[in-house]
C-alpha cells in the first residue's frame, strides 16, 4: 500500500544531532522489569525493542540504566549501564533495532533518594542534594559532598562511553521525575547553601557539570539529550515557567541535542504515568511554550508526552510546531505495529491502549516484568511475538461460545492462524462486562478493547452470531472440530469476604434491595437515593460504582474490608485522582469493617479486628462488590460430547482482565493442552543471538 498522507507530519523524518530518525513517533524510557538477574541486557529486552522497531517506530529510548553503585532503584529489575559486561549485550540490542530501521538511545540515571537502601544484596546509602526523606520509600538520604557529585558525573560519562561503544545512537540524561539530578533542579528538595543551591543559576550547575563530562567523553558527533520535568505537580513545587527557564540555561550551553519534556515526581507519581482519568494532551500547552523557549536558545528538537492517544492530534502537534516528536509509549506497548499501521492506512487493525495501567505499571509495582492487557505478547515477544504466530497445521472449524474479551481474543487468533471460526454471543453486542466497565466515570477507553477486537474479527472473516444462545444439544449437533466455551461469570451476592471465610452467606443478602454492581450499571434508575456499598474488591469495580452513583445524585456510604479506601488503585496509579473525585462529590466511607447482617433497610456493621458490632447504616439499596462465580453450566454439560473442548476466561475462573485475554491468546494458538505452555522463571532473560534468525536483519 502507498503511504497514507493523513499523517504526513507525524511520519516525516527528523534530524537529531547527526542522526536522522525515520518518523516523529517515539517510545520514551519506561521501566520494564526485565533485568531481575544480573542487571545486563538480555533476550527479553532485545525481542521487546526489536518488535517495535519492526513495527515502524522512529525512536526508542531504553528503560533507565543505573550509572553508579549508589543508584539502587526500587529493586533489582533495571539494567546496570555502568557495568562493562553490558556492552556486548547492548550491541546485540542496538543491532536488532537498527536492522529494522529504528534508532535507539540509552537513558542514564541516578535514582538518588528514590532508591531503596536494601534493594540489592547489600545495603547502600542513598544520596540526595540535601538531607531529606524520600517520597518514594520514606527513607532518609544524605546530602552529597562535592567529591560525590564529581564521582556521579564521572560515572555518567563512563556509562555514556559504554553506550557509544555498544552502538547506541545516543544517550539521554534523566533529569526528571524526582531522581537525583531533578532534585538538584528543585527548590522543594534542594536546600543547599553552597554554589549548587539557592538560585536558578546554582541549581542547574550540577546537571550542567554532568552534561559537560558526558559530552567530553562521547564527543560532539554523538547524540546527547536530556529529559526534564515541566511541572513537579506538587503544592508549591516547580511549574512550567520555572522549568522553562532552567531548561533554557541547560540548552544555552550548547551541550544538548534534544529535550524530552515530561512531568511529575515521586510525590506525584501518577503524573509520570497518567491513568485514563487524565485529560488527553494535558501537557501540550506548556510543552509548546517550552519548545518555543528552547528554539530561542538553540536549533534543537523537543519531544512531548502527556496522554497523547489520537494520531491525528499528534500529527497536528508536529504540524503546528508544538513539538518535534511525539511520545506514544503505552500506545506502542499495546500495538508494536502502530506506526506501520498508520503508514499503511490500516487503522482498523490497531489495538488501542485502554490506559488502565493494570498489566504494565501494576505488574511492575509488585516486582514483575511488564506486559499489556490488550497485548499479552508484550514482554513475552520471544515466545509470542509476531514472528511466532504460525499457520495451523490442519485448518479446522472452531465454535467459540461467548463474545467477551477471552472469547473474542481466542476467535481472532484462531482465524489469524487459518481456521474457520464461528463466534456465538447470547447478547446483542460483543464485549461482555467490558461494556459495563466503560460506563464507569473516566473509564470510557475500556470501550476501545471490544471495539478493536470486533473490527478485527469482522475484517478477518469470523462468522459472528449475536442474540444466539446454544444449549449442549445444539452445540453437539453443530459439528465443530473444536469448541471453546467462554460464557463468562455472574456476580456474587452472598456477602462473602475472605476476612471471614467461615461465613458463606451474610444474613439478608437475598433481599430484593440488595444489588450487584452489574445490576446497578445495567439499570441505575432502579436504585434508591440512599446506597450502602460493600467493597470486597479494593479497586475501581467498587469505587467507580460509588462515583457512578454519586454522579447521579445518590448518597453513598462505602464499607470496605480493607484498611484503606480502594488500596489496589495504588498499583495502577489512579488512587490520587479517584480520591479527589469521590471526596469532592461527598463519598462517606468506613474501612476495616464488614456487614454482619442486612435486615430491611438496615445493615449492621462490625469491626474486623475486634469482631464487635459497630455502626448501623440505613439505606434504600445495598450494593455488593464481592466477586463473581464462573458461568460454566454449558461447559459441564458438554463433557464427553465434543472431541475437543476448552473452557476459558471467567467461565473457567473469574480473574483480572489481563489473565483472561492471555488465556484467549493461548486458546487461539491451541496451546491450552501444551505441556510447554508455561514460561519458566528466567526463561525469557537468557542471552544468545537467536534474534538474527527469528526476527531477520532487513530494515523495513
Amino acid at each position: 500500500m502507498t503511504d497514507s498522507p493523513t499523517y504526513s507530519h507525524l511520519l516525516s523524518p527528523l534530524k537529531i544531532g547527526n542522526v536522522t530518525v525515520r518518523n516523529r513517533l517515539m517510545q520514551t524510557a519506561h521501566a520494564k522489569g526485565f533485568h531481575a538477574g544480573n542487571g545486563l541486557t538480555n533476550d527479553r529486552d532485545i525481542y521487546y525493542q526489536a518488535e517495535r522497531a519492526k513495527g515502524g517506530i522512529g525512536l526508542i529510548v531504553t528503560g533507565a540504566r543505573h550509572t553508579h553503585p549508589h543508584s539502587t532503584g526500587p529493586g533489582r529489575t533495571l539494567a546496570r549501564g555502568n557495568r562493562e559486561e553490558i556492552i556486548e549485550r547492548d550491541r546485540e540490542m542496538c543491532r536488532a533495532v537498527q536492522a529494522h530501521g529504528g534508532r535507539i538511545v540509552a537513558q542514564l540515571i541516578h535514582f538518588g533518594p528514590q532508591g531503596r537502601s536494601g534493594a540489592l544484596d547489600d545495603y547502600r546509602v542513598l544520596w540526595a542534594p540535601s538531607t531529606m526523606k524520600s517520597p518514594a520509600y520514606n527513607e532518609w538520604a544524605k546530602e552529597m559532598t562535592k567529591a560525590e557529585m564529581d564521582e556521579v558525573s564521572e560515572h555518567f560519562s563512563l556509562t555514556a562511553r559504554y553506550s557509544k561503544e555498544a552502538g547506541f545512537d545516543g544517550v539521554e540524561l534523566h533529569y526528571s521525575h524526582g531522581y537525583l539530578h531533578q532534585q538538584f533542579l528543585s527548590f522543594v528538595y534542594n536546600k543547599r547553601t553552597d554554589e549548587y543551591g539557592g538560585s536558578l543559576e546554582n541549581i542547574v550547575r550540577f546537571p550542567i557539570e554532568t552534561l559537560q563530562r558526558v559530552r567530553d567523553e562521547v564527543g560532539p558527533d554523538f547524540m546527547v539529550g536530556i529529559r526534564v520535568s515541566m511541572d513537579e505537580c506538587t503544592v508549591d513545587g516547580m511549574h512550567a515557567d520555572q522549568a522553562i527557564e532552567m531548561t533554557r540555561l541547560m540548552v544555552r550551553t550548547g551541550l544538548v541535542d534534544y529535550v524530552s519534556a515530561t512531568a511529575g515526581t515521586y510525590a506525584a507519581h501518577a503524573d509520570q504515568i497518567p491513568p485514563g482519568d487524565y485529560p488527553e494532551n494535558w501537557l501540550v500547552k506548556d510543552g509548546a511554550r517550552m519548545r518555543q523557549a528552547i528554539r530561542e536558545e538553540a536549533d534543537i528538537p523537543m519531544f512531548i508526552v502527556g496522554h497523547i492517544v489520537d494520531p491525528k492530534e499528534a500529527d497536528d502537534l508536529v504540524a503546528h510546531g508544538a513539538a518535534d516528536m511525539v511520545a506514544m509509549t503505552r500506545t506502542q506497548i499495546a500495538d508494536p505495529e502502530f506506526a506501520n499501521k498508520l503508514r499503511d492506512g490500516r487503522e482498523d487493525e490497531i489495538n488501542h491502549c485502554i490506559r488502565c495501567n493494570q498489566a504494565c505499571i501494576a505488574r511492575l509495582m509488585v516486582g514483575n516484568a511488564i506486559s499489556c492487557v490488550v497485548n499479552p505478547a508484550a514482554g513475552r515477544e520471544r515466545r509470542f511475538g509476531a514472528h511466532t504466530l504460525t499457520p495451523a497445521a490442519s485448518p479446522a472449524h472452531w465454535l467459540v461460545i461467548g463474545g467477551g474479551p477471552a472469547g473474542m481474543k481466542a476467535a481472532l487468533v484462531l482465524r489469524q492462524r487459518g481456521h474457520r471460526v464461528t463466534l456465538v454471543e447470547a447478547g446483542e453486542r460483543l464485549g461482555g462486562q467490558l461494556n459495563l466497565a466503560a460506563r464507569l466515570p473516566r473509564r470510557e477507553k475500556f470501550g476501545f478493547l471490544p471495539r478493536d477486537l470486533e473490527r478485527q474479527l469482522r475484517k478477518a472473516g469470523v462468522d459472528i452470531q449475536l442474540n444466539t444462545r446454544l444449549d449442549a444439544d445444539q452445540v453437539a449437533a453443530f459439528g465443530a472440530d473444536g469448541v471453546i466455551v467462554a460464557t463468562g461469570s455472574r456476580p456474587l451476592k452472598t456477602g462473602f469476604t475472605s476476612t471471614r471465610p467461615a461465613v458463606d452467606r451474610v444474613p439478608g443478602m437475598d433481599q430484593d434491595n440488595v444489588l450487584s454492581v452489574v445490576e446497578v450499571l445495567e439499570n441505575p434508575d432502579a436504585v434508591g437515593r440512599r446506597v450502602v456499598l460493600f467493597d470486597e474488591d479494593g479497586g475501581r469495580y467498587a469505587l467507580g460504582t460509588a462515583e457512578f452513583l454519586l454522579d447521579r445524585g445518590h448518597q453513598v456510604h462505602l464499607v470496605s474490608r480493607f484498611n484503606a479506601l480502594s488500596p489496589n488503585l495504588a498499583l495502577t496509579l489512579d488512587l490520587p485522582v479517584n480520591y479527589r473525585h469521590v471526596f469532592e462529590k461527598g463519598l462517606e466511607y468506613t474501612i476495616n469493617s464488614w456487614v454482619r447482617s442486612v435486615d430491611g433497610q438496615r445493615a449492621q456493621l462490625f469491626n474486623l479486628f475486634t469482631d464487635r458490632d459497630s455502626q448501623t447504616l440505613e439505606a434504600d439499596h445495598f450494593v455488593i462488590a464481592a466477586g463473581h462465580a464462573a458461568e460454566n453450566t454449558l461447559y459441564q454439560s458438554l463433557q464427553g460430547r465434543v472431541s475437543t473442548l476448552h473452557c476459558i476466561g471467567d467461565a473457567l475462573l473469574p480473574r483480572p482482565l489481563q489473565d483472561v485475554i492471555y488465556e484467549g491468546m493461548l486458546a487461539g494458538r491451541e496451546m491450552l493442552d501444551d505441556p510447554d505452555r508455561f514460561i519458566e522463571q528466567g526463561e525469557l532473560e537468557s542471552f544468545d543471538h537467536d534474534w538474527r534468525e527469528t526476527l531477520g536483519t532487513q530494515a523495513q
